[in-house]
């Protein structure tokens, strides 16, 4: 799609301000670079570090934050629970080198909505943030093999697999769709039952699973290898 029309398509879409979190200074620039060419988005800061950020934060609001908690100094999974113990409403986007599953699943089980390797492409990275602004989880598994090979926690294998075993297949099929990022109207549709019938639904997999979001559904769904499709 050209700016051009990119630049049309935005008018009928709400800004949102995204904030980037990075301590190497060539990887803000680059990605404030990608993002300006999307008028739909609107770069309203940028730090090194998570202190640094949550003061700028503090006066910008933003809507989505793309942070990179895994290199040295910043912060690690304790920096992602602090931007969300402040700022509960923002959405946490992990761009980050790290492909290790046990990083993976830890951010997404402290709330991030998005893990995305920076090996990723800049369209697919525009378009991860597009859905999770409108709510989805966002997994780039075709460039992040390594995320689903063994077990994270090996203490709480089996407690997270009879969690999960206790799910019905309904529920299992469910929550593939959201792990390939469909609405709860779209999920509806596919599976010819009510929006309200998937809201139930995802309501008791949280209890089941012992978890508060979709997104953390997903991540110990996928942690366990049970999103295969159905």
């Amino acid at each position: 799609m050209s700016t051009e029309s990119n630049r049309d398509d935005a008018k009928n879409r709400a800004v949102l301000k995204i904030f980037i979190i990075d301590c190497i200074q060539i990887v803000r620039i680059g990605l404030v670079s990608i993002l300006k060419e999307h008028p739909e988005f609107q770069v309203v800061g940028d730090a090194a570090d998570i202190t640094e950020a949550i003061a700028k934060m503090e006066e910008v609001a933003p809507d989505i934050v793309l942070f990179e908690p895994f290199l040295p100094g910043a912060g690690g999974i304790e920096a992602i629970a602090r931007l969300l113990e402040r700022f509960p409403d923002v959405k946490v986007i992990v761009l980050t080198h790290s492909d290790k599953r046990v990083d993976f699943v830890r951010a997404m089980r402290t709330g991030a909505r998005a893990y995305l390797l920076k090996s990723l492409e800049g369209s697919e990275l525009t378009d991860s943030i597009r859905l999770v602004a409108g709510g989805r989880a966002v997994v780039y598994a075709s460039r992040a093999a390594k995320l689903f090979d063994g077990p994270a926690n090996p203490g709480n294998e089996n407690e997270h697999t009879d969690k999960l075993d206790c799910l019905t297949d309904r529920e299992k099929e469910i929550l593939w769709l959201v792990s390939q990022g469909a609405s709860n109207k779209e999920i509806a549709v596919q599976c010819y039952v009510s929006h309200t019938t998937i809201k139930a639904h995802l309501r008791r997999i949280s209890e089941k699973l012992d978890v508060r979001n979709r997104t953390q559904a997903v991540a110990m769904a996928l942690s366990r290898g049970y999103l295969n499709s159905p």
